[in-house]
C-alpha cells in the first residue's frame, strides 16, 4: 500500500523543567497493561433523530477520494460517504457484510464471491459488481495510492492491469447481471477478508466516473464524491469548513440519526477547548489529528465536570521515530543503533502525559498476535547516552547535520522532535527541527527523503503483517515502508507468512522478524499510545472500533 493511515501524536505539553529531566539507564521493556475502555453512560438511551454535530478539525482533509485516502484525517470524511464489501462488528475484529449481503470461499481459499445488497448511491444509481471492480482498478492506476499493496499480486491479474498490459483485471468478474461479484487470487490469503473492509475497496459508481474521468491530479471525485454512505459532502469552504448531510437513502435501515456533520478548521487547542467548554462544538474525536483530545487540552479536560462524558481506548497503534536507511548519516547503522540508545523514551512517554506504554518494537502490545514478550538482547536497547557515544565513535560519525521532521499543526508532535533534538544533541548528534503542516509533511514523508522523522501508525486490520508488511517490507518503498528499510532476509519471511494460515507458526515468523528488524534499527518504537474523546452530555451512540474511526452513523443527539 503506498500512502499512510499514519497519525500525528498524541498527548499534553510538558513543562520545561519535566522535559530536562534526565533518566539514565531506565529500561524501554514495555509493561502489559489491559486495553481502557470507559463507554459513556448516555449510550443506554433511545435515539432520536435530527440534530448537527459540530467539531474542530485540526487540519483538511488530504483526501476524499477513497482510492487516496489513507490517513486518519482522511478517514474521518471518506468512510462517511462510502461503503466496503465488508466490514466490521461493534467494537470486535469480527468481519460482517457491508454491502454484500452474503459471501463465500471456495475449498482451495482462492475463489471469492460476494452477492450485492440493494444500495443505491446518492444520484441514484445501483450498486453492481461493477462498482467495485471500477475502484480497484483505480486503485492499481493511481501511484499515490496506498491499496496497490494489498491486492497486486494478490488477485489474479492485477499485477498486469497495474502496469498497463491488461485492460481489465482477469481475477474480478461481474456476474448475474452485476448482482455477484467474483474475486480469484493467485494464492489463499489469510487477511484478504480484512482488505476487502478498508476505504480503498469501497463502492464508486462507474457511470459517474466514466462522465467525470479521472485526470492527472485525480482530484474530480475528491471535489465532487458520489458515495453510498451515510453522509453526503454538501458544501465546502476550502479551507475553513466542510459540511456533510444526511442520505435518506441510505442502505442500512434507520441510519443514520445525525441530520449534519459540520468540521471547522480550527487547529489551535485553545480554541478547541473553548468552543467546547461553550457548547459551540459537541465532540472532539478523531477530527483532532485521529487523536482525540488535543494534548493541551487533556488536563483540563479530565480534571472538569466533562471526564464522565469521555471514552477511553488502549489503540493498537505504535508511535515511533523512523530512521531512513538511505540517507547519510541513518544509513549507517551504528549511527541508527546510537540513536536508539540515546532516546529517553520515558521521558518521551510523559510529554504524552502518561497516556500509554512504552513501546519497543514495532506491533503494539494489544495486537491479538505477533507482539513478543522479550526480544533478544541484540534487539533490546535502553536509554545509554554513554553507549550512544561510544556506538558513534565506533560509527566514524564526525557531527553531519541531522533534520527531524514532523507536524506542526499539533503541539505534542513539535514538543517531541524538540525532545529528540536535545536528546540526541547529548551524545553529539546535531540535529535541527523542521515543521511542515500535517498533509505536506505525509506527502514529503512518503518520497522516502526524510532522515528522521516522527510518526504513529494505527492498525488497518487486527494482523501483524499490517504492521511489519505493510511499512517494512523493501517493496513498500517509499511511500509506507518511508524508512527505506530494506533487507533481503526479512522480505522472505515476510512474503512467507503472507499465504500461510494464521497460528502459531505464522506468528513465530512475525516474531522472528520483530527481532531482525529492531537488530537493523529503522525504528525507535518509543510509546504505544491510548486514545480519549470526548462530547457534550447529550451526544449518544458512541463507541470505538480498533480498525475504524468515529462512527458517526450511530451517534445521536437528544432533545
Amino acid at each position: 500500500m503506498m500512502a499512510k493511515k499514519q497519525m500525528r501524536l498524541v498527548g499534553v505539553v510538558a513543562s520545561v523543567a519535566l522535559l530536562s529531566t534526565a533518566l539514565a539507564g531506565c529500561s524501554t521493556q514495555p509493561t502489559a497493561t489491559a486495553p481502557v475502555n470507559h463507554t459513556v453512560a448516555q449510550q443506554g438511551a433511545q435515539p432520536t433523530y435530527g440534530g448537527t454535530l459540530t467539531m474542530d478539525l485540526s487540519s483538511p482533509f488530504p483526501h476524499l477520494d477513497p482510492a487516496l485516502a489513507y490517513d486518519t484525517t482522511s478517514y474521518e470524511a471518506v468512510t462517511q460517504m462510502y461503503d466496503q464489501l465488508l466490514t466490521y462488528k461493534g467494537t470486535s475484529n469480527t468481519i460482517i457484510p457491508d454491502l454484500a449481503s452474503r459471501w463465500s470461499i471456495s475449498k482451495n481459499g482462492k475463489v471469492y464471491s460476494f452477492w450485492m445488497k440493494n444500495a443505491k448511491f446518492w444520484n441514484g444509481d445501483p450498486v453492481t459488481a461493477d462498482s467495485f471492480i471500477t475502484e480497484f482498478q483505480r486503485v492499481l492506476s493511481f501511484s499515490a495510492s496506498g491499496g496497490q499493496g494489498f491486492i497486486a499480486p494478490l488477485i489474479v491479474g492485477s499485477e498486469a492491469f497495474e502496469k498497463g498490459q491488461a485492460k481489465t483485471i482477469s481475477g474480478m468478474k461481474s456476474l448475474d447481471g452485476g448482482k455477484e461479484l467474483q474475486i480469484t487470487l493467485t494464492q489463499p490469503s489469510p487477511t484478504f477478508q480484512y482488505v476487502l473492509a478498508m476505504p480503498f475497496f469501497s463502492a464508486v459508481d462507474p457511470k459517474y466516473i466514466a462522465a467525470h474521468p479521472d485526470t492527472a491530479k485525480n482530484d474530480y471525485m475528491a471535489q465532487h464524491p458520489m458515495g453510498t454512505g451515510a453522509f453526503e459532502l454538501s458544501s465546502v469552504n476550502p479551507g475553513q469548513q466542510w459540511v456533510f448531510t444526511k442520505n435518506p437513502h441510505y442502505f442500512k435501515k434507520g441510519l443514520p440519526y445525525l441530520s449534519k456533520l459540520v468540521f471547522n478548521l480550527d487547529s489551535s487547542p485553545e480554541s478547541v477547548l473553548l468552543h467546547f467548554e461553550q457548547g459551540q462544538t459537541q465532540f472532539i474525536g478523531y477530527n483532532q489529528a485521529g487523536n482525540g483530545i488535543p494534548g493541551p487540552d487533556y488536563l483540563p479536560i479530565m480534571s472538569s465536570k466533562w471526564k464522565s462524558d469521555t471514552y477511553t481506548t488502549t489503540q493498537v497503534s505504535t508511535n515511533y521515530i523512523g530512521l531512513n536507511s538511505s540517507v547519510a548519516p541513518t544509513n549507517n547503522l551504528l549511527v541508527r543503533k546510537a540513536m536508539e540508545y540515546a532516546v529517553n523514551k520515558e521521558e518521551l512517554l510523559r510529554i504524552v502525559n502518561g497516556r500509554g506504554v512504552i513501546a519497543n518494537q514495532p506491533i503494539p502490545i494489544s495486537m491479538p498476535s505477533g507482539y513478543q514478550t522479550h526480544l533478544p538482547a541484540s534487539a533490546t536497547y535502553n536509554y545509554n547516552p554513554t553507549m550512544a557515544k561510544k556506538l558513534l565513535k565506533e560509527a566514524g560519525y564526525h557531527g553531519q547535520a541531522v533534520t527531524i521532521y514532523s507536524d506542526n499543526s499539533n503541539p505534542t508532535d513539535a514538543l517531541t522532535a524538540q525532545a529528540l533534538q536535545g536528546m540526541f544533541k547529548q551524545v553529539g548528534i546535531s540535529a535541527k527541527v523542521k515543521l511542515t503542516s500535517w498533509n505536506v509533511f505525509l506527502a514529503n514523508n512518503e518520497t522516502g527523503k526524510q532522515g528522521v522523522f516522527t510518526l504513529a501508525w494505527l492498525e488497518d486490520f487486527p494482523d501483524p503483517s499490517d504492521f511489519l508488511n505493510t511499512l517494512l517490507n523493501s517493496n513498500q518503498r517509499p511511500v509506507n515502508n518511508s524508512s527505506m528499510f530494506n533487507d533481503k532476509a526479512v522480505d522472505k519471511l515476510l512474503n512467507k507468512a503472507q499465504t500461510m494460515p494464521n497460528g502459531p507458526a505464522r506468528n513465530a515468523i512475525y516474531k522472528q522478524v520483530e527481532s531482525l528488524v529492531m537488530e537493523q534499527a529503522p525504528w525507535i518504537p518509543y510509546v504505544y499510545p491510548t486514545f480519549t474523546a470526548v462530547f457534550q452530555p447529550n451526544v449518544h451512540g458512541y463507541y470505538l472500533n480498533p480498525n475504524l474511526v468515529d462512527p458517526f452513523q450511530a451517534m445521536w443527539i437528544s432533545k
